[in-house]
């Protein structure tokens, strides 16, 4: 089995004796912003929206913002229209609970800056549907939004609707998606190819369905809808593309009463587990938010809350006082592979060290898919522990590309040129992770040369442990193309 990810960090950004839950996540303007509910309890009328920024991405978090409406207000998204605007969107159930014959009514704050916000506002056009996790394409917004018990739709069956929108807030009802009383439809997420065609994960609550979820997928204008039920019994979904392949995540029942966070990939339409994130046992688990990074379409922040971490106080319920978590995670991609290495220069620094003064090169090629580290160039018998400066270089042929990124992973300090040109320097860190550092940068058009010189970090890199067993030093670099 390939090794798919690599999982930077999990922090924990909560630590109270709140209900913290139903996150979102989204990158506006060069920050990292994280949304959740806050309550005394899983459904309370006390619920409110919190929004956190990070400007570290993702070390460190400030509140930007808390929302409320008429009643609980609770499942925060957060999604961008570009930089232009960052939304918070949620929807406010009534004192008859999610369980009655209650009413959801949809809204939404804005902001342009990430700090100065709108007022809550409830959106109009789309009265008893809970519109779940809005998103943006080509200044035009959607959303699959559910009704519950059947209050709105055809003869009292639950029912999921595609609506579209010019703003986010006047939303308009296309067509139903799904209406069935025995599935009993409900919550989707869903993301855009780059065709603009879209790709959605729908939870079913039904017995008679084994609560399963449907994978759909529809092309403008998104009249026609394919559906596939995924064996795996789930909440809570959240749905993401990297590259063409569709990944998913969610309340994973194992039992009736035993939960995780689940991390699926789906191959040929079935669900294929991947990982599972620290979470559960306990049922009060997942509904995560996506957030890709503006430049690595295969870097994701991934939050979601759950109870695996008693609270430090003893009185207050581990059980019934989940916290948020942020998972930062890179999807392994086609590394650069083929390179020229060069012997140590030893005693050289970056400052003083160039191509040109280094002597003994030779071919080593990048760790291969099956391997612990793809793409990972080792290094680590050139170095032998000594102190100085080692080269890699290699090419690569852009076609027409003229802009795109540089995604690097190093394990001491570098100093990057591309076509004789210095684009970045780094400080690295031993274990080295793929794409710690991501440069835009300008190509010529067909090849490209890239070398990387790499400080030895006093030769001892390879005494640091990490995963499996003491990693070595080393490189990752490829490349993208802008968009």
């Amino acid at each position: 089995m390939r090794n798919e990810f690599y999982v930077w960090s999990i922090r924990q950004l909560t630590a109270d004796k709140n209900h913290n839950a139903f996150t979102g996540a989204a990158w506006f303007q060069g920050a990292l912003y994280v949304a959740y509910r806050q309550g005394d309890s899983h459904a309370c009328n006390q619920g409110r929206l919190v929004v956190m920024r990070s400007r570290n991405e993702g070390v460190r978090f400030d509140t930007v913002g808390v929302f409320r409406g008429e009643f609980d207000t609770r499942d925060a998204h957060l999604y961008a229209d570009g930089d232009r605007r960052l939304f918070v969107t949620g929807f406010e159930c009534d004192e008859s609970g999610l369980m009655g014959s209650g009413h959801e009514f949809s809204g939404t704050a804005w902001t342009d800056d990430g700090l100065c916000w709108s007022a809550w506002t409830r959106c109009t056009g789309a009265d008893g549907y809970a519109m779940w996790r809005p998103q943006t394409r080509g200044g035009r917004f959607y959303c699959a939004g559910y009704t519950e018990h059947g209050r709105v739709g055809m003869g009292g069956t639950t029912e999921v609707s595609w609506f579209e929108s010019r703003d986010g807030l006047c939303w308009e009802k296309q067509r139903s998606i799904h209406a069935a009383s025995e599935d009993i439809p409900g919550e989707c997420s869903f993301d855009f190819r780059a065709d603009g065609s879209v790709v959605m994960l729908m939870r079913r609550d039904g017995p008679r369905v084994g609560s399963k979820p449907l994978l759909l997928r529809s092309a403008p204008p998104y009249e026609d809808w394919q559906q596939v039920e995924l064996d795996v019994r789930l909440g809570g979904p959240a749905l993401w593309l990297v590259g063409d392949d569709i990944w998913f995540s969610g309340r994973w029942y194992l039992t009736e009463f035993v939960t995780h966070v689940g991390v699926f990939k789906v191959v040929e339409d079935k669900p294929m587990l991947q990982m599972v994130l620290p979470s559960g046992p306990w049922n009060d688990v997942s509904y995560m938010g996506v957030a890709r990074h503006p430049l690595n379409r295969r870097r994701f922040a991934l939050s979601y809350y759950s109870v695996h971490t008693a609270n430090d106080d003893p009185q207050v319920s581990q059980i019934y006082h989940p916290d948020i978590y942020l998972a930062d995670i890179t999807f392994t991609a086609d590394y650069l592979t083929d390179w020229q290495v060069s012997e140590v220069l030893e005693g050289a620094t970056l400052r003083t060290a160039t191509a040109d003064q280094a002597a003994g090169w030779r071919g080593l090629t990048a760790f291969d898919e099956e391997s612990y580290a793809p793409g990972f160039v080792d290094a680590q018998q050139v170095i032998a522990k000594r102190r100085g400066v080692i080269f890699f270089r290699t090419s690569f042929d852009v076609g027409s590309t003229d802009a795109g990124v540089l995604h690097l992973g190093f394990d001491g300090p570098v100093q990057a040129r591309l076509n004789g040109q210095v684009v970045c320097k780094g400080t690295g860190g031993n274990p080295a992770l793929p794409d710690r550092l991501s440069v835009p940068v300008s190509f010529q058009r067909g090849v490209n040369e890239l070398e990387i010189a790499l400080d030895t970090n006093g030769g001892g890199a390879i005494e640091a442990v990490g995963p499996p067993v003491g990693w070595p030093c080393g490189i990752f670099a490829r490349w993208e193309a802008v968009e």
